[in-house]
């Protein structure tokens, strides 16, 4: 299985016999590749991946941003790959409180993606219809204000 840690800062990820972890960053962290993930196309094949860890990351890219990074990510995935992102509550003190946080997220942000919600057809409206994300699980808030989706692409 190869894995994506995106965004990875100081949690630098040892592969194993079962995972290979490639850790990527833009910062003056330890990487395996280092990546600008507002920066388009990545430099990894189509439906490279098979899980993505995205945590505290996405806050942090500009808000125009966010579909093209969205799409890249569908882009390099396999199907049925598992997207685990961490990111702020968009109305808690850790989002406002960090100048360098720009997208804000609610429990409701992936639904534009996920058949079944009453945002998908929006979504399909704005022209996002092409990618399709599933629900591992549904989404929590942790009691540090942070929002846990756990998603999979659908292919």
């Amino acid at each position: 299985m190869i894995a994506l840690n995106l965004g990875c800062g100081n949690d630098y990820r040892i592969s194993t016999e079962d995972i290979t972890w490639i850790n990527v960053d833009n910062g003056n962290a330890k990487v395996d590749k280092k990546l600008n993930i507002e920066e388009f196309p990545y430099n990894f094949n189509d439906n490279f991946v098979d899980k993505i860890d995205i945590i505290q990351v996405l806050e942090h890219i500009n808000r125009d941003n966010f579909i093209l990074v969205i799409r890249e990510l569908y882009r390099i995935s396999k199907n049925s790959c598992e997207w685990n992102i961490v990111v702020p509550h968009g109305l808690s003190d850790n989002f406002v409180t960090d100048p360098t946080h720009k997208m804000p997220f609610s429990t409701r942000t992936f639904d534009y993606f996920i058949d079944d919600t009453q945002l998908r057809e929006n979504g399909i409206i704005y022209g996002w219809g092409d990618i399709k994300l599933g629900i591992i699980e549904i989404p929590f808030i942790d009691g540090n204000q942070s929002i846990h989706f756990n998603l999979k692409v659908i292919k």
